[in-house]
Protein backbone atom coordinates (compact mmCIF):
# COMPACT_ATOMS: atom_id res chain seq x y z
CA UNK A 1 0.00 0.00 0.00
CA UNK A 2 2.83 2.40 0.88
CA UNK A 3 4.50 1.66 -2.48
CA UNK A 4 1.28 2.70 -4.28
CA UNK A 5 0.49 5.77 -2.17
CA UNK A 6 4.07 7.06 -2.10
CA UNK A 7 5.21 5.79 -5.50
CA UNK A 8 8.60 7.24 -6.37
CA UNK A 9 9.07 8.70 -2.88
CA UNK A 10 10.51 5.74 -1.00
CA UNK A 11 13.85 5.94 0.76
CA UNK A 12 15.84 2.78 1.42
CA UNK A 13 17.69 2.62 4.72
CA UNK A 14 21.14 1.40 3.70
CA UNK A 15 23.15 1.50 6.93
CA UNK A 16 22.99 -1.79 8.82
CA UNK A 17 24.07 -2.10 12.46
CA UNK A 18 22.63 -5.47 13.59
CA UNK A 19 24.73 -8.23 11.99
CA UNK A 20 28.42 -8.59 11.39
CA UNK A 21 29.24 -8.21 7.70
CA UNK A 22 29.52 -11.92 6.73
CA UNK A 23 26.02 -12.59 8.08
CA UNK A 24 24.16 -9.69 6.43
CA UNK A 25 25.98 -10.25 3.14
CA UNK A 26 23.49 -12.97 2.09
CA UNK A 27 20.54 -10.58 2.33
CA UNK A 28 22.58 -7.73 0.89
CA UNK A 29 23.50 -9.69 -2.21
CA UNK A 30 20.23 -11.60 -2.64
CA UNK A 31 17.60 -8.97 -1.80
CA UNK A 32 19.21 -5.50 -1.78
CA UNK A 33 21.46 -5.52 -4.86
CA UNK A 34 24.52 -4.89 -2.70
CA UNK A 35 23.27 -1.52 -1.45
CA UNK A 36 23.40 -2.33 2.27
CA UNK A 37 26.40 -0.90 4.13
CA UNK A 38 27.24 -3.15 7.10
CA UNK A 39 28.52 -0.86 9.85
CA UNK A 40 28.60 -3.11 12.90
CA UNK A 41 32.09 -3.76 14.20
CA UNK A 42 31.84 -6.05 17.22
CA UNK A 43 34.04 -5.54 20.24
CA UNK A 44 36.73 -8.17 20.72
CA UNK A 45 34.60 -9.77 23.46
CA UNK A 46 31.62 -10.05 21.08
CA UNK A 47 33.39 -11.56 18.07
CA UNK A 48 32.66 -15.17 17.21
CA UNK A 49 34.83 -16.75 14.56
CA UNK A 50 33.63 -18.08 12.27
CA UNK A 51 30.40 -16.07 12.09
CA UNK A 52 28.85 -18.60 9.65
CA UNK A 53 28.63 -22.32 10.38
CA UNK A 54 27.11 -24.97 8.13
CA UNK A 55 25.92 -28.21 9.75
CA UNK A 56 24.86 -31.14 7.57
CA UNK A 57 22.52 -33.45 9.47
CA UNK A 58 23.18 -36.94 8.16
CA UNK A 59 20.01 -38.99 7.73
CA UNK A 60 17.74 -35.98 8.12
CA UNK A 61 14.20 -36.60 6.89
CA UNK A 62 10.89 -34.83 6.90
CA UNK A 63 7.50 -36.01 8.17
CA UNK A 64 5.08 -33.34 7.04
CA UNK A 65 6.83 -30.10 8.00
CA UNK A 66 8.90 -31.64 10.80
CA UNK A 67 12.52 -32.75 10.36
CA UNK A 68 13.15 -34.50 13.68
CA UNK A 69 16.88 -35.21 13.16
CA UNK A 70 17.48 -31.50 12.45
CA UNK A 71 15.44 -30.55 15.52
CA UNK A 72 17.46 -32.89 17.75
CA UNK A 73 20.75 -31.62 16.30
CA UNK A 74 19.68 -28.05 17.06
CA UNK A 75 18.72 -28.88 20.66
CA UNK A 76 22.09 -30.63 21.13
CA UNK A 77 23.88 -27.53 19.78
CA UNK A 78 21.94 -25.19 22.07
CA UNK A 79 22.86 -27.39 25.05
CA UNK A 80 26.52 -27.26 23.99
CA UNK A 81 26.36 -23.45 23.68
CA UNK A 82 24.84 -23.17 27.16
CA UNK A 83 27.57 -25.39 28.63
CA UNK A 84 30.48 -23.53 27.00
CA UNK A 85 31.92 -20.57 28.99
CA UNK A 86 32.96 -18.97 25.68
CA UNK A 87 29.27 -18.25 25.03
CA UNK A 88 28.38 -17.02 28.52
CA UNK A 89 25.57 -14.49 28.37
CA UNK A 90 24.95 -14.89 24.62
CA UNK A 91 21.32 -14.73 23.54
CA UNK A 92 20.01 -17.56 21.36
CA UNK A 93 17.32 -17.88 18.72
CA UNK A 94 16.10 -20.74 16.54
CA UNK A 95 14.28 -20.00 13.30
CA UNK A 96 12.73 -22.44 10.83
CA UNK A 97 12.78 -21.82 7.09
CA UNK A 98 9.82 -23.95 6.01
CA UNK A 99 6.29 -24.58 7.22
CA UNK A 100 4.84 -23.92 10.66
CA UNK A 101 5.28 -27.27 12.44
CA UNK A 102 9.08 -27.42 12.91
CA UNK A 103 9.29 -24.45 15.28
CA UNK A 104 6.78 -25.79 17.86
CA UNK A 105 8.42 -29.21 17.63
CA UNK A 106 11.87 -27.73 18.38
CA UNK A 107 10.43 -25.58 21.16
CA UNK A 108 8.84 -28.66 22.79
CA UNK A 109 12.15 -30.57 22.60
CA UNK A 110 14.07 -27.61 24.02
CA UNK A 111 11.73 -27.31 26.98
CA UNK A 112 12.24 -31.01 27.72
CA UNK A 113 16.05 -30.65 27.75
CA UNK A 114 16.82 -27.07 28.79
CA UNK A 115 16.19 -25.39 32.13
CA UNK A 116 13.57 -22.59 32.29
CA UNK A 117 16.21 -20.26 33.80
CA UNK A 118 18.31 -20.66 30.65
CA UNK A 119 15.31 -19.70 28.51
CA UNK A 120 14.99 -16.50 30.51
CA UNK A 121 18.68 -15.63 30.97
CA UNK A 122 19.61 -16.32 27.33
CA UNK A 123 16.34 -14.97 25.89
CA UNK A 124 15.94 -18.27 24.01
CA UNK A 125 13.26 -17.97 21.37
CA UNK A 126 12.07 -20.45 18.74
CA UNK A 127 9.80 -19.59 15.82
CA UNK A 128 9.14 -19.12 12.14
CA UNK A 129 10.65 -15.97 10.56
CA UNK A 130 7.62 -13.72 11.19
CA UNK A 131 8.12 -14.27 14.95
CA UNK A 132 11.59 -12.69 14.64
CA UNK A 133 10.61 -9.63 12.60
CA UNK A 134 12.24 -6.67 14.36
CA UNK A 135 14.11 -8.95 16.80
CA UNK A 136 17.68 -10.24 17.03
CA UNK A 137 19.83 -12.68 18.98
CA UNK A 138 23.61 -13.02 19.35
CA UNK A 139 23.48 -16.56 17.94
CA UNK A 140 20.80 -17.79 15.54
CA UNK A 141 20.32 -21.42 14.55
CA UNK A 142 18.41 -21.95 11.28
CA UNK A 143 16.56 -25.17 10.48
CA UNK A 144 16.19 -25.68 6.72
CA UNK A 145 13.68 -28.55 7.31
CA UNK A 146 13.96 -29.91 3.73
CA UNK A 147 14.96 -33.54 3.14
CA UNK A 148 16.87 -35.14 0.26
CA UNK A 149 14.69 -35.11 -2.85
CA UNK A 150 12.84 -31.91 -1.91
CA UNK A 151 12.88 -28.91 -4.23
CA UNK A 152 14.60 -25.74 -3.05
CA UNK A 153 12.54 -22.77 -1.88
CA UNK A 154 11.02 -20.77 -4.73
CA UNK A 155 11.81 -17.13 -5.31
CA UNK A 156 8.31 -15.86 -4.48
CA UNK A 157 8.11 -12.61 -2.53
CA UNK A 158 6.59 -14.29 0.55
CA UNK A 159 9.38 -16.90 0.62
CA UNK A 160 12.00 -14.22 -0.03
CA UNK A 161 10.71 -12.27 2.98
CA UNK A 162 10.92 -15.41 5.10
CA UNK A 163 14.54 -16.09 4.09
CA UNK A 164 15.54 -12.43 4.41
CA UNK A 165 14.23 -12.19 7.98
CA UNK A 166 15.66 -15.58 9.01
CA UNK A 167 19.13 -14.86 7.64
CA UNK A 168 19.43 -11.39 9.16
CA UNK A 169 18.57 -11.91 12.85
CA UNK A 170 21.98 -13.09 14.11
CA UNK A 171 24.33 -10.46 15.49
CA UNK A 172 27.49 -12.56 15.77
CA UNK A 173 26.94 -16.13 14.56
CA UNK A 174 24.47 -17.88 12.25
CA UNK A 175 24.41 -21.69 12.21
CA UNK A 176 22.56 -23.40 9.35
CA UNK A 177 21.27 -26.94 9.94
CA UNK A 178 20.38 -28.80 6.75
CA UNK A 179 19.67 -32.33 5.60
CA UNK A 180 20.20 -31.70 1.87
CA UNK A 181 23.23 -31.12 -0.33
CA UNK A 182 23.64 -27.87 -2.21
CA UNK A 183 23.93 -29.66 -5.56
CA UNK A 184 20.59 -31.44 -5.09
CA UNK A 185 18.49 -28.28 -5.53
CA UNK A 186 18.12 -25.72 -8.29
CA UNK A 187 21.14 -23.36 -8.05
CA UNK A 188 18.81 -20.39 -8.61
CA UNK A 189 16.65 -21.32 -5.59
CA UNK A 190 16.92 -19.43 -2.32
CA UNK A 191 17.82 -22.72 -0.65
CA UNK A 192 20.91 -23.19 -2.84
CA UNK A 193 21.89 -19.53 -2.47
CA UNK A 194 21.72 -19.72 1.33
CA UNK A 195 23.71 -22.96 1.46
CA UNK A 196 26.30 -21.48 -0.90
CA UNK A 197 26.59 -18.40 1.30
Amino acid sequence: LARVVFAGNSLMLKEHFRCVSPIIEFSNRTFYEGEIRPLRTPRRSERLDPPLIDVIVKGGYRKGDVNEPEARAIVAEVKAILADPLFAGRTIGVVTLMGNAQAPFIDKLMREHIQPKDFIERRISVGAPPAFQGRERDIMLLSMVLQPGDHGASNQSQIEQRFNVAASRARDRMILFRSIEEGSVNPASLTAKLISH
